[in-house]
This record gives C-alpha cells, sequence and structure tokens, in this order.
C-alpha cells in the first residue's frame, strides 16, 4: 500500500484516538474509507480535511480575496503594504483608540512590521486569529473592482463545487 493511505492504527496515533473511534469515524461517514478484505484504509487527504479547520462561507471568501492580495503584495510589496499602512493609518483616526477596532489595526501595523514572510501567513491562514484579522482587513483597496469581482466568482464557482449547490446562496 503507497504512502496515500494509512490503516486504522496509523489513523488512530494519528489523531491520538482508539482504532475503534476511527472505525466508528469511518462507518458514520464522517473519514471516507475503502475495505481491502477486512482491512480499512483512509486516504491522508480524507484525514487532513477532517482535522482541518472547518471555514465558515464567509471565511473561505475572505481567505481567497486575500489570496488575490498576497499576489499583489508579491508583485509589488512597496506599494501594496504603503497602502495598507495608509489605511490604517487614517481608520485609527475613526475609532475609538480603546476600541476593538484599533487592537485589530494595531495587530495589523505589527504583523507588516514583521515583513512579507509573516504578512502572507496571515493573510493565507486558516487558524483562528488569521481569520479574525482577515474580517478587519486594511487591504481593502488593493484589488481593482475587476479583479476583486473575478476573484468572487470564481469562489462561487469554488464553493458550488466544493460543498454543494445548496449550500452556494
Amino acid at each position: 500500500m503507497d504512502d496515500d493511505w494509512l490503516s486504522t492504527g496509523e489513523t488512530a496515533e494519528i489523531l491520538g484516538v482508539s482504532r475503534q473511534h476511527v472505525a466508528d469515524l469511518c462507518d458514520r461517514g464522517d473519514l471516507p474509507s475503502i475495505r481491502i478484505g477486512t482491512h480499512r484504509r483512509i486516504r491522508r487527504a480524507s484525514l487532513a480535511r477532517l482535522v482541518a479547520p472547518q471555514l465558515t462561507r464567509n471565511q473561505e471568501k475572505s481567505l481567497w480575496l486575500h489570496r488575490a492580495v498576497l499576489g499583489a503584495l508579491m508583485m509589488d510589496p512597496v506599494t501594496v503594504l504603503q497602502s495598507a499602512q495608509d489605511n490604517i493609518d487614517r481608520w485609527k483616526t475613526a475609532h475609538r483608540p480603546d476600541g476593538k477596532s484599533v487592537q485589530y489595526l494595531n495587530q495589523w501595523s505589527a504583523i507588516i512590521d514583521g515583513g512579507v514572510d509573516q504578512l502572507a501567513a496571515v493573510l493565507t491562514g486558516t487558524d483562528e486569529l488569521s481569520c479574525e484579522l482577515r474580517q478587519n482587513s486594511p487591504f481593502a483597496s488593493i484589488l481593482a473592482d475587476e479583479q476583486r469581482q473575478q476573484v468572487l466568482r470564481s469562489f462561487q464557482q469554488h464553493w458550488r463545487q466544493e460543498h454543494g449547490a445548496e449550500r452556494a446562496a
């Protein structure tokens, strides 16, 4: 068996659970598997999907937009970073200094100061903090309207294919 497939024992070890729990996950359909004789085999990719954080539709849409921002950042980092910092500076004057919005803006400033690699990790991260920060993004003006609309169309098509038409609305 190649490296793409795992036994229930290997899967249980990775998850830190019992083999029976893995079998239960497979029986419920929560973890797709195949049977080879009396043995179950689980694709590594299926296991990765099970343990990966599940993003909401809005979080995933924001992730797609920020991946496009990352493309712009890679092509012209000076302009993109300056535009984001200008937005931060301008928006800080519109909010209470002790408010949550300013806290997010300060976090963005620190991330920008940390360099392009740190910024790229937040722009494309699926962890809770990255998702939260993207909802308060200083990169609103980076993409041209046509680019933004194209990303949103691509995302909608992706969502329908990956998550089913009933959830795409």
